[in-house]
């Protein structure tokens, strides 16, 4: 018996409409744009991997991440709170939301979420070890979002600094001195601060360590202390 042509054609376009590639495989697809750089084409990616699975984290993170690299920093932190409400002690996310705030250049928001990370069992030290066996082969363990306390620390220093509260601004850039991370823009931002507290003893030792790291901004503040110095000398 022959078959309806229509009928035939019918379950052919709902078989072409059906979305057979699971959240996973978007987000595969997503990832292989993103290490080219394409962001922007990633995007539409993470949508429908978020679309199938809304609690999929690394979507998510993935698509905070690429929205903040393309100066969407609103649609960013969305993306993080949106992981927030069943992941509300995420360290890497907590910290995230922080350097987003701190991009729209809202450092008391950006100060709330950094020391809110750093409250998070995932604020590691720098020198504790985790070892995690993912039998599963999961897209995503808790390890995924440990951040190390220092790194966090580092971000609320510059916080603090552009609040002007330099006595913790310089608290938290000197662990990363004592972790060497960020090691020259640390020394640089402890020099310029003790450059507003007319400490110019310690400024100087501080941005003549950053300068001797090749830091432009730190070499140009050294140079405009030398150089009033040497005027001070001359006629006072």
């Amino acid at each position: 018996m022959r078959r309806n042509p229509i009928y035939i054609f019918a379950i052919f376009l709902l078989f072409c409409s059906c979305d057979l590639k699971t959240a996973e495989q978007y987000y595969d697809l997503a990832f292989e744009l993103e290490e080219k750089g394409k962001y922007a084409e990633a995007i539409p990616y993470l949508d429908k991997a978020i679309e199938k699975k809304p609690d999929f984290k690394p979507a998510l993170l993935n698509r905070g991440a690429d929205k903040s690299i393309l100066k969407n920093y609103d649609g960013a932190i969305e993306d993080y709170k949106q992981i927030l409400k069943y992941d509300s002690d995420n360290t890497i996310v907590l910290m995230n939301i922080g350097n987003n705030y701190k991009r729209l250049k809202d450092y008391k928001k950006s100060v709330e979420f950094y020391n809110k990370a750093l409250k998070t069992k995932g604020a590691i030290k720098s020198d504790s070890t985790y070892l995690v066996i993912n039998f599963t082969n999961n897209k995503e363990t808790e390890s995924d979002y440990y951040v190390r306390k220092y790194e966090i620390e580092y971000e609320l220093g510059i916080s603090y600094a552009y609040l002007k509260n330099y006595e913790l601004a310089i608290k938290d850039l000197e662990q990363s001195i004592k972790y060497n991370y960020e090691l020259p823009d640390a020394l640089s931002w402890i020099g310029e601060i003790y450059y507003q507290l007319n400490d110019t003893i310690n400024a100087r030792k501080f941005l003549t360590m950053a300068s001797d790291y090749g830091m432009l901004d730190a070499k140009e503040l050294l140079n405009k202390i030398e150089k009033k110095n040497k005027y001070d000398s001359e006629y006072f």
